[in-house]
């Protein structure tokens, strides 16, 4: 009964998990990618840079950081 669990059973259940986990995936990266398009465009046109899609999926938190300790500066003279 054993071998019949690690055989066949096992396999199944590994197989159901990994499409599962794949099939998330397949949904989540390109809305977060399409988000993080939008996110770039607006974010160049208010600050007059020049983002791609990549910069603001890969690093969003570092440019928005960037932006916020620039406001911080200005602030201070």
């Amino acid at each position: 009964m054993e071998d019949f669990i690690f055989d066949n059973i096992l396999p199944v259940i590994v197989v159901i998990m990994l499409l599962t986990v794949l099939g998330l995936l397949c949904g989540i990266f390109p809305a977060l990618y399409y988000s993080s398009c939008r996110e770039a465009e607006v974010f160049n046109e208010k600050y007059e840079t020049d983002y791609t899609c990549g910069d603001f999926f890969w690093a969003r938190s570092q440019i928005n950081q960037q932006i916020q300790i620039i406001k911080l500066e200005g602030l201070t003279k």
